[in-house]
């Protein structure tokens, strides 16, 4: 049986991409602040990147963060995650590719490349712009780009990506990304498409780029882990039929 070929790469942007934590931690902060009343320095989860980096990997997704970690309502949620894309684009900390991103987008340039995130599109598309990468990517989607009720690890942004990128023929799609949940909603993703009949294969590649051994306390397996970015080559150009992690 041959196998099947690659037909699109889809990342994720935060900590897949970019390392924005310096950044994110930055925009939540005084994000927090304004809503709250309260300095950032106050509020548990917020002390130091390094612990808030911890705490944001405990949940699903930023939902949930936001209401468990600072005790929001659903529709307080809602309101104070429209304001993201506002205090993102008013911030200028530095956040750079993680090394060997741009050599990678080179050397997968015959496929086409989209980005599923849960940041905001316009900040996305600044931070390519930015890193002159911009051209490498046929479509964005962010958090703003999907109902607030199906953020990952719901698969709608990510089909509506390959929906997009493909023309939906037998061949492999990998989504790389830094957390738990993009390998959920890859999963997730690949149950869709199988349910309709479309012989597209979903893959998870888990980019471990920050700590190489964090996906092994996951739950939900990646089919691959790229441990630098320069791995995603090889994963890549395999025959895609292993499906557990490295």
């Amino acid at each position: 049986m041959a196998p099947l070929p690659l037909t699109a790469v889809i990342w994720d942007f935060d900590g897949t991409l970019v390392d924005t934590r310096q950044r994110n931690f930055s925009v939540v902060r005084r994000l927090m602040a304004d809503v709250t009343g309260r300095p950032a320095d106050d509020i548990p989860a917020l002390t130091t990147l390094a612990h808030y980096s911890m705490v944001n990997r405990q949940y699903v997704n930023w939902r949930d963060l936001y209401r468990h970690e600072f005790g929001f309502s659903e529709t307080e949620t809602d309101r104070v995650g429209m304001l993201w894309s506002e205090y993102q684009l008013s911030d200028d900390t530095p956040a750079a590719p993680f090394d060997g991103i741009p050599d990678v987008l080179d050397a997968l340039g015959a496929v086409p490349h989209g980005i599923v995130s849960q940041n905001a599109k316009d900040q996305i598309e600044r931070a390519l712009e930015q890193a002159a990468l911009a051209e490498h990517f046929g479509f964005v989607i962010g958090y703003d780009g999907v109902p607030l009720d199906r953020q990952k690890p719901a698969p709608d942004g990510l089909v509506a990506c390959i929906e997009s990128l493909t023309d939906m023929a037998e061949g492999r799609v990998l989504y790389v990304g830094d957390h738990e949940t993009d390998v959920r909603c890859a999963q997730n993703a690949h149950d869709v498409l199988a349910a309709r009949g479309v012989p597209v294969t979903v893959q998870s590649v888990a980019a471990s780029f920050v700590d190489p051994d964090e996906c092994a306390s996951w739950k939900t397996t990646p089919d691959f882990v790229a441990r630098v970015p320069g791995d995603l080559v090889a994963i890549a150009q395999s025959d895609g039929r292993r499906r557990h992690a490295d």
